[in-house]
Parts: structure tokens; sequence; C-alpha cells
């Protein structure tokens, strides 16, 4: 018999249509898929060919457990020239990715304290949040996504503790301005908490400029960034990545590191090396990403009884509908009857909503947006 903590924890909504999708693949259905956030690109060569060089070479063994010094050199001196952020590699633990959350929140919040989480937001928060044993607590965004400061009041209690989200955002594609998050920056000081700024998406930005919280010099010990390489370098199958934060939070996060992974894996760690050299890649990939965004609202924007809110970054669209139909029956009446794969709103907090990834080739938008047409027509 498992724990009650694990019988509270749901399936994650993406991966779940991910499995789904490989599923009916495999029984040989043609399936268009705008499911899991993964670019369909292959991680680039010389990322690939400097990881095995290295493996070849030895360097399959345990590094330091806070990852390779010479990566956090390198992360650091990244965050410094990218993002405006005053790190040293102290201030940096290598780190899988999501996993980079569970080790913020477990370093942060005692049981029983709460986290904003500004709706719509990434699947995966309310979840990782329970698994820490904190509590979520919803606050509202208004029709263009920004905050609501005036309405976000209402929820703070002695038991908050901090306030996580993404930027640029999935599922909504949103891209704060650094007026905004200056903004949010006043209200975390305000309430005395801890932002976490999760920026995995920082290089997949077409409309709008990247601006990180944690730049702001009041902001320095009150903020927690995380980023990787899996969506601008097309690593996901890395599971590499790395948080950013004061020295207190690192040694703690370090702590848990050591008694569940140990260390990021040595291979990724020095793919990650090579990728912070690679910009070229990450400008290409961007170019494609912003021709399927394109192509992508242009044909959401002909369906008649969706609203859409034209994305600004990462390769997410997430539209609404007017039908009362929910939005978990909608998407798997779109599997069965049209093959194409969607993932419902309501994981992300928006009833009403699906999220399309555009994170595919032009053809499967074409046809599947196409399908997806028919399906509204025939409603």
């Amino acid at each position: 018999m498992v724990s009650s903590r694990v019988n509270g924890i749901n399936e994650s909504a993406t991966v779940s249509m991910s499995n789904k999708a490989a599923e009916l693949k495999a029984a040989g259905k043609t399936i268009y898929s705008f499911g899991i956030g993964e670019p369909d690109f292959t991680t680039p060569e010389e990322i690939i060919d400097y990881a095995f060089k290295e493996a070849r070479e030895g360097k399959t063994h345990y590094t330091p457990s806070a990852g390779i010094m010479e990566l956090r050199e390198k992360i650091a001196e990244k965050m410094k020239k990218k993002n405006n952020i005053d790190a040293t590699a102290s201030n940096v633990l290598v780190t899988p990715t999501k996993f980079s959350l569970n080790l913020a929140l477990y370093s942060i919040i005692d049981p029983g304290e709460e986290v904003l989480l500004p709706a719509p937001y990434y699947v995966s928060y309310p979840d990782i949040i329970k698994l820490n044993q904190g509590k979520m607590i919803t606050v509202p965004t208004d029709e263009n996504y920004e905050f609501d400061f005036q309405e976000m009041k209402k929820y703070i209690s002695p038991k908050t503790k901090a306030f996580m989200f993404n930027n640029p955002v999935n599922p909504t594609g949103k891209v704060y301005s650094e007026k905004s998050l200056r903004a949010l920056a006043d209200f975390i000081l305000e309430n005395d908490l801890y932002l976490i700024s999760d920026e995995i998406y920082e290089d997949l930005i077409y409309k709008g400029r990247m601006f990180s919280p944690g730049s702001i010099e009041e902001m320095k010990d009150k903020t927690v960034t995380l980023s990787g390489f899996s969506k601008s370098y097309a690593m996901t199958g890395w599971r590499i990545g790395y948080m950013v934060a004061p020295l207190d939070i690192i040694k703690a996060a370090n702590k848990v590191q050591q008694q569940t992974l140990t260390c990021a894996p040595s291979i990724s760690q020095y793919g990650a090396m090579k990728a912070l050299e690679d910009e070229e890649s990450v400008a290409k990939m961007r170019q494609e990403f912003a021709k399927r965004r394109d192509l992508t609202v242009s044909l959401l924007k002909e369906i008649d009884g969706i609203t859409l809110y034209e994305p600004e970054g990462a390769f997410y669209a997430f539209p609404g509908y007017s039908t009362e139909k929910a939005d978990d029956k909608l998407s798997m009446e779109l599997l069965e009857k049209y093959n194409v794969i969607v993932t419902p709103g309501s994981p992300f907090g928006a009833p009403g909503h699906f999220r399309i990834s555009y994170a595919t080739s032009q053809d499967v938008i074409r046809e599947g947006i196409g399908r997806i047409e028919k399906y509204f027509n025939n409603l």
C-alpha cells in the first residue's frame, strides 16, 4: 500500500498525453500531437560530440554534488552577461531541470506553508508543492494574464512564504515586461516572501525581452532563479538544469541533492558546458519556432468559437473556447475522433482552455489545427 502523500499526487497531464500519443503511434495510428513541450530538433551535434569525447576520456564518474566547478563558473558568467544577476559559482547548483523546483521548495518552505501561484500556471507546480508538504494558493490574473496586486493581497496570510511562476509562461506564452516584474518585486518585498522565478524558456522570446527579477538589487536575497538546457538547446533527454540563489539556499539544496541524486549526470554536465558556448543553434531554433508561432496563431484565428492570447514566448498557444463542454472531454474527443492531441486547460488552472505545443513541424501544425477547426465546426 502506497503512502497517502503519493496518493495525493496527480500524474502530469502533459506527460500522460505524451504517453498516450506513443501508445497510439505504436498501434499504427497517425497522431497529430500538440501535447508535450519538447523541441522536435536533435541536440546540436557539437554538444553531443563534446559530451561523448569527455565520456570516452573517462569523465563518467561522480562529480561534486553541486556540479562541476567549471560548469558552475560558466553558468555564473552567463547569469551576469544575459540576466544581469550578480552571481558567482557559489550561488549555482547544477541539477536535473524540474528537480530544481523541488529543491527550491524543500529549501524554503516548511510543512503547511503557502505558495502563491498565478493562474494559468505550469501544470506540475501544484503537485510539486504538495510533494514538499506546502499548500498551493491560486491567485488570479487579468484578461491579459497580468498580475492583479490588489487582488493578490487578499491571498496573503501569516503562512504565505513564496510566490512561484515562470516567464515566459507555460502555457500561455506570456512574456512579462520589466515594469510588471519590478512591480512584482515590490509586492514580494512588501510581504516578505521568496520569489521562485522559473526561466526555462528565457531564450525563446519573439515579442518583448527577457528580464530576470533576480537582477534587482533588493531582490538578490529573496530570489531563486531556475533555468536549464532542455528547451533552448533541445536537450530534454539530458535532464540538466540549474538553480541560482543566495548561498544559504544553495547550501540547503545541495544537502538534499547529496541525499537524493548525489549529483547531476556527469555526461549531461559536460554537454551543458559546451551548450553555453553555442548561441548560433539557439538562434536558429528560435527563428524556426517564431515561424511556427506565426503559423499557429494565423490558423487558430480562423476558427470560430475560440479566443486566443497571442503568445510572445515559449512554444505554446492557449486557446479559450465558448462551448460549455469540459476541457478534458473536449481533449479526449479531439483524440478519439480526429487523432489530435492537445492538453486540457484545467490542470493549468484555466478551465475552458486547451494547450497547443507548436514545437512540431509546420506540416503537423497545418493538418492538426485543420482537424481542430473541423471539430469546432461540427460542435
